[in-house]
């Protein structure tokens, strides 16, 4: 019998492969899917930066959540402020087709995620129908004005969440509750967290 070579290489196409399959038809949008698309371009038109991090956008999905949106994300308290894993499914099944940089599905917080023009052309012309979330963005958007960077918006979701599920009522117990949440938000000094906490206040996002 004649002689067989049987080269064998490492698995590194999982990737690509993801992304071929992502090429077919791309995933109907919802309301949820819009609200995250609306969000991006709404952050990114702000900062002028043509991505937007992990980090970021976790947060902006908070606000958006905590603003009345029905998303069904389960943000719980984590290393980097609220952070809700099932984000994720949402992130992974957009991905190729209205955003990318997603990838493989790693959570690394200061990711950069891109947004792809038709999607958010897609977005804006779902949204007109629903005149109840393109108001949230504005709250949203008038609530981080001036905080958009991942320092900016893990400290104030931090703040936010101290005051409203660990029932801060003032912000030098807001000061004391985000240090004690870990050792890294620590890095946000008591002028900091006051000036969240007057942000949010003067929003009207505090009870």
């Amino acid at each position: 019998m004649p002689e067989v070579n049987v080269l064998l290489f490492e698995p590194a196409g999982a990737p690509q492969a993801a992304a071929m399959i992502r090429q077919g038809t791309a995933p109907k949008m919802t309301l949820g899917r819009a609200a995250l698309l609306g969000l991006m371009r709404r952050y990114l038109s702000a900062v002028m930066d043509p991505a937007i991090t992990l980090l970021e956008l976790h947060k902006l999905m908070y606000f958006m959540q905590e603003a009345g949106e029905p998303l069904r994300l389960t943000y719980q308290k984590a290393l980097y402020g609220p952070y809700a894993e099932n984000l994720r499914h949402v992130l992974n099944h957009i991905e190729g087709h209205f955003i990318s940089g997603y990838g493989d599905a790693g959570d690394i917080p200061d990711k950069p995620l891109d947004l792809k023009p038709h999607a958010a052309e897609q977005a804006e012309a779902f949204l007109t129908q629903h005149e109840a979330t393109r108001q949230r963005f504005d709250q949203v958007a008038a609530l981080i004005k001036g905080f958009e960077t991942t320092f900016g918006m893990e400290l104030l979701s931090t703040v936010h969440w101290v005051a409203t599920y660990e029932q801060a009522t003032t912000a030098e117990e807001a000061v004391a509750k985000v240090h004690d949440w870990n050792s890294r938000k620590r890095m946000f000094e008591p002028r900091h967290i006051h000036l969240a906490w007057q942000r949010l206040h003067e929003a009207g996002w505090l009870t």
